[in-house]
């Protein structure tokens, strides 16, 4: 007997296993150099967990003028990386490339872009799959819960450390447009201007219960 939808799964699994055994699923522009920025200053989290150290991969366009004022912070969304542009080290086009640059809408020639992947994620900012310094062995599903104003607290060390005190903006999409209204909540002083593209300030009942479904699922694969 023929099954064809089973056939059509096996094949398209197969081709997933291929993918990932090279170069995996994730789009090219995630591989690549970038800086890193590492805490030894331990990072309360909202929700009762603690990063007694950290570190946040990101990367940078443009330059800071004398004053250090014309900082623009760009928050990322759930699965991008650092690399919104490609840079001299990574070539790859990034998943903002045609929105950064000389005369684009955010200009290279007059502010400093400052992307990185958040605490949490998975290329290169402290994660699931970094190590827990309290015993040697890697975070995985015991990596402590975030909220955006945890991820945004850790992207101000990083501006601390760059010595910017206040940014001309803070810009993100998605979940980069919730970290953006973050920003502005926590550090109304450091912000000059928000935006919030696609973002929201809370997210529905509908939605977490959707993204914890999901969060299962993953974590049920086996």
């Amino acid at each position: 007997m023929a099954f064809p939808c089973l056939d059509a799964l096996e094949t398209k699994t197969a081709s997933l296993e291929a993918r990932s055994a090279s170069t995996g699923p994730e789009p090219s522009y995630t591989t690549g150099q970038h800086l890193e920025y590492r805490s030894q200053e331990p990072l309360l989290l909202d929700w009762g967990g603690v990063l007694p150290e950290f570190r946040i991969a990101y990367e940078t366009w443009g330059s800071l003028n004398a004053g250090r004022s014309n900082a623009i912070l760009l928050h990322t969304g759930l699965s991008a990386s650092s690399h919104a542009h490609s840079t001299p080290s990574n070539t790859q086009p990034g998943w903002w490339e045609k929105f950064i640059g000389p005369n684009a809408t955010l200009d290279i020639d007059k502010y400093y872009i400052i992307c990185t992947n958040v605490i949490g994620g998975c290329y290169g900012s402290t994660g699931p799959s970094s190590v827990d310094p309290a015993d040697g062995q890697r975070y995985a599903t015991r990596f402590p819960i975030l909220t955006m104003q945890d991820m945004v607290r850790a992207q101000f060390r990083l501006l601390d450390h760059l010595g910017i005190e206040k940014l001309y903006a803070s810009v993100g999409a998605s979940m980069g447009g919730m970290q953006s209204l973050a920003a502005g909540v926590l550090f109304p002083d450091r912000v000059g201007r928000v935006v919030s593209i696609s973002g929201c300030a809370r997210s529905h009942p509908y939605s977490i219960a959707l993204r914890h479904t999901q969060r299962q699922e993953t974590l049920s694969d086996e």
